[in-house]
């Protein structure tokens, strides 16, 4: 699970339901041993890959902060914007700014 997860974070469409069908697990059952065994829900463990990679982007490339929202999955900038701050406590062009 966590393999698809670092292979398919930036699909808008991965989901906790689409994880379980390809672990063999039921949804509900799949969910459960995950939060277990990381102590994290799937949605999470998700974000936190993803908010990773996004700061991996801000401080290593120039790309403009809607191009790193989509190729970390996220289709909505300001969605994007909400969740990273809500992470890091700070903006993505904040972290740009202290960290590159």
């Amino acid at each position: 699970a966590d393999s698809y997860m670092l292979e398919h974070y930036s699909d808008y469409d991965i989901s906790l339901e689409k994880v379980a069908e390809i672990v063999g697990l039921t949804p509900p059952y799949f969910s459960s041993l995950y939060k277990k065994e990381k102590k994290l829900g799937f949605l999470e463990s998700l974000t936190e890959v993803r908010i990773k990679k996004a700061k991996e982007f801000l401080q290593n490339t120039n790309e403009t902060i809607a191009k790193i929202a989509s190729s970390v999955g996220y289709s909505d900038i300001k969605y994007f914007g909400k969740i990273f701050k809500k992470v890091t406590g700070i903006t993505p062009n904040e972290f740009r700014q202290f960290y590159s």
